[in-house]
């Protein structure tokens, strides 16, 4: 984990030059090509290059829509949407963002990606998210319809308010998940739940509790 120091010197880093070339590294990345699943005509690339094998946006204030897009092995932690930048629609692969912070919309195909300690409040989820590390992050008044995640880890999540109608969760974590009054309706849940206690606020008809001890 960075220190404080170390943060403020990722924040700082993004000069008004840097952020124009972070944002035509997502938006040269042509959307017909990613449809056909051709690569992108242009590198991916950051202007501080790679940290641990990842391309660095750190702590980036996001301002391109990747819509359409896949974008793999890259490193946004800490990055917000303070520029009104948006994650829905896109793939991302093996991904991190530890402790991002946004109100977005996020999804279509998200696998093997981090999201220790976010907080994505009042955010829109869509499409599948397989084996995604969800502890910790905060999806309070958070949700989707017809979502599809397997095997995420949601230790110590928090769902206040959250609303999931109609989602499946298949072999996921829920040790201390804070649950609260989120609703599940017509929920499915295979090979692993949260608790009765845990349930005990949350709206749950129809849901559906499947190879579940």
């Amino acid at each position: 984990m960075s220190t404080r120091k170390e943060i403020t010197a990722l924040k700082a880093r993004w000069t008004a030059q840097a952020l124009s070339d972070a944002d035509r590294a997502f938006s040269k990345m042509d959307p017909v090509a990613a449809y056909q699943g051709k690569p992108p005509p242009y590198p991916f690339s950051s202007p501080f290059g790679t940290h641990d094998g990842y391309v660095d946006f750190r702590y980036l204030p996001l301002g391109a829509v990747p819509a359409f897009r896949t974008i793999e092995r890259a490193d946004l932690s800490g990055a917000t949407d303070d520029r009104r930048g948006q994650l829905g629609r896109c793939t991302l692969i093996d991904c991190k963002l530890d402790r991002a912070s946004m109100e977005t919309n996020i999804g279509e195909k998200i696998h093997h990606c981090s999201f220790v300690r976010a907080k994505f409040t009042h955010s829109t989820l869509r499409g599948e998210f397989v084996d995604c590390d969800f502890s910790h992050c905060d999806l309070s008044y958070s949700g989707g319809g017809q979502i599809k995640f397997v095997r995420c880890n949601f230790t110590n999540a928090k769902f206040f308010g959250g609303g999931f109608d109609y989602c499946q969760f298949d072999h996921c974590i829920w040790d201390g998940a804070k649950i609260g009054n989120a609703a599940f309706a017509q929920g499915r849940f295979i090979g692993g739940r949260p608790s009765a206690e845990q349930l005990a606020d949350a709206m749950i008809p129809g849901a559906v509790f499947e190879n579940v001890a």
